[in-house]
């Protein structure tokens, strides 16, 4: 049976171990997250990739352009009212500037008008809702919710994600959108 020195040498050797072991914990944590963004993102419209503008209906009635004619990018955030990350994730475009970028957002995979409505209500969501469809889901390949892109003015795609973003990564691609 060891005695209380060795006992003693033993735990204060672990916290160095922990440290390392802890290290190579996060870079495995790391590359993990980097691998599942790169799968998760690998259909999604190229960079550089000429979007066609069209009109859609409006959840209020009528109808709107998704690319404005403007001296600004472009964000259509894609949303699935039944989607979980949209409800966590759709408050947070409220943090862009649109002085700088038009913000689209467009319902998609909907079972209802009331469901859409519903979703709008109950996330309080500021401005136009564009209603999308099937065929919009494949030009944009549209696998998952939430899906963004920002297009430049000339409708060129200049990022592109899926998934939860925070109101600061959101401005980070705005920022990074107007610099081009």
């Amino acid at each position: 049976m060891p005695d209380r020195k060795q006992v003693k040498d033993k735990f204060m050797q672990e916290p160095g171990k922990r440290k390392t072991k802890s290290w190579w914990q996060w870079l495995l944590l790391v590359v993990i997250l980097a691998g599942i963004y790169l799968w998760q993102t690998r259909d999604l419209l190229d960079t550089g990739s000429q979007v066609n503008t069209t009109a859609l209906p409006l959840l209020a009635g009528g109808s709107a352009p998704l690319i404005e004619a403007q001296d600004k990018p472009t964000l259509i955030y894609f949303f699935a009212p039944w989607c979980q990350i949209c409800s966590l994730s759709i408050g947070n475009l409220d943090d862009l500037d649109s002085r700088h970028i038009n913000i689209k957002k467009v319902a998609m995979d909907y079972a209802s008008l009331e469901n859409v409505w519903k979703f709008v209500k109950d996330h309080q969501v500021q401005g136009d809702v564009l209603l999308g469809h099937e065929g919009l889901k494949q030009q944009f390949r549209i696998y998952g919710y939430p899906t963004y892109y920002i297009l430049d003015k000339d409708a060129k795609v200049v990022a592109r994600d899926m998934g939860y973003s925070s109101g600061l990564g959101l401005r980070v691609r705005q920022w990074l959108a107007a610099g081009r």
